[in-house]
């Protein structure tokens, strides 16, 4: 596990499967936020059957997908990139407190050389990460699969989004196995107003909204925003994590609702109140031909001679007194400013650079 610290925030990196396993921010009084997820088998380090993918052996914070889900029956779940080995081609440099370090996923992903820049700004609570694929061929569907762990609920709210889907079939389609309680498949305006299975309307906004489920659900930004942002106040649990993201190449959100609802192996209903929040492009949510009016990117392309590079970055706060659900994000060039339902606002130091294209 390689350790990252600099002005208020630590990362550990596990440089198998390419997992920031996790993130420590630094708060005023002594006090330190842990927003990120650990599956209960991980934190325990219980030894999995190798049957259990790599990247579910090691289930935690958040990591790159490429391709994202089981694309291809040869290929483990969510691609080399996160199950793979990343090894570190840049010693960590400390630039004025500003750690970079650069690793390189050892396998190819579809021709394309990967590489992963993981960046800490002094006093800056974010983590940022760039992926680039240099060269390639074809088309493959990719996600940061960022995981917070909510017992105590969470109020998710977002930039503007075009619509939200649930896929063709549930995550669980066998009582033995599973449950899945949202209707399959469906179009929705808002999380405030999703359906479930026997017809009720309930607000997936604020969640967990039920037990015993695993639940997936899409949403897609609107065709003309560059920059997307996704954040979730857990009051009860002290801290409002915030992800930013370059819309232009990742247009989704995924919604991973991971409350008890997997009855097998490592799962066995110990997986609760987790909420993945996995910035994306992807189709799984689409009809068969891919289409069903989606105006946005649902796939990168890669091509021989081309280089892409995909910027996320996530963080957290303390959740400030009489905040309820964050209503808008607005980024500048050295600090975003975040703003909630109430009318209350906190400026965060960022670099709102990091997210231009180039």
């Amino acid at each position: 596990m390689d350790r990252f610290v600099t002005e208020g925030i630590t990362v550990l990196f596990d440089p198998v499967c390419g997992v920031v396993d996790e993130v420590v921010i630094a708060c005023e009084g002594g006090e330190y936020l842990r927003p990120l997820h650990k599956a209960p088998w991980t934190r325990a380090g219980e030894r999995l059957p190798s049957s259990v993918p790599a990247v579910e052996q090691r289930l935690a914070g958040d990591f790159f997908c490429a391709p994202f889900a089981k694309a291809r029956p040869d290929l483990p779940l969510h691609g080399w990139a996160a199950n793979g080995d990343w090894q570190r081609v840049k010693a960590p440099s400390n630039m004025r407190g500003m750690q970079t370090a650069i690793y390189q996923l050892r396998q190819k992903v579809e021709g394309a050389a990967l590489t992963k820049e993981i960046r800490l700004r002094p006093g800056h609570p974010f983590v940022y990460q760039t992926h680039t694929f240099t060269g390639g061929a074809g088309e493959i569907p990719i996600a940061h699969h960022a995981m917070l762990h909510v017992p105590g609920g969470v109020r998710l709210s977002f930039s503007p989004k075009s619509n939200g889907r649930t896929g063709p079939t549930p995550p669980e389609t066998e009582p033995v196995r599973g449950r899945s309680i949202l209707a399959y498949p469906q179009t929705f305006g808002s999380l405030a107003s999703l359906r479930r299975a026997d017809g009720a309307i309930i607000d997936g906004s604020f969640y967990p909204f039920d037990r015993n489920h695993e639940d997936v659900v899409v949403l897609s930004e609107s065709p003309t925003a560059p920059i997307g942002w996704s954040a979730a106040v857990a009051n009860k649990d002290g801290f409002i994590f915030l992800g930013l993201k370059d819309a232009s190449l990742l247009p989704q959100t995924v919604l991973w609702m991971s409350n008890g609802g997997r009855y097998y192996p490592p799962w066995d209903g110990r997986h609760t109140a987790v909420i993945g929040i996995e910035e994306a492009a992807v189709d799984f949510h689409l009809a068969d031909d891919g289409k069903d009016g989606e105006s946005v990117r649902t796939a990168l392309t890669l091509a021989p001679d081309t280089v892409t590079r995909i910027r996320y970055a996530f963080g957290a706060f303390p959740v400030p007194q009489g905040w309820s659900r964050v209503s808008d994000v607005a980024v500048s060039d050295n600090h975003v400013l975040v703003t909630d339902a109430s009318g209350d606002a906190r400026t965060l130091p960022f670099d709102g650079r990091f997210l231009l294209p180039g």
